[in-house]
């Protein structure tokens, strides 16, 4: 991989860094609220992920949605009997 590559990726990973970097407001919400938000999460990881070069970066940003798609699993209602 030359540096003309890894300067792209550089570039496209700024946004995604300075998202991971933002504090948000404390606020309090609902369960289907957060659960919601941790879904959109993974897409949103998921889809910056298609975009990148570097395979490291790739499988960083791919390791973060499985990470908040199983939060988000884990807090989907049991399945009732």
């Amino acid at each position: 991989m030359n540096d003309h590559h890894v300067m792209q990726d550089m570039i496209r990973q700024e946004p995604v860094l300075a998202i991971l970097r933002r504090q948000q407001g404390f606020r309090f919400c609902s369960r289907e609220e957060r659960l919601q938000q941790f879904r959109e999460k993974a897409e949103e990881l998921r889809t910056l992920a298609e975009d990148v070069i570097l395979e490291e970066t790739r499988h960083m940003l791919l390791r973060l949605a499985e990470t908040y798609q199983r939060m988000a699993r884990s807090m989907e209602p049991a399945a009732s009997c």
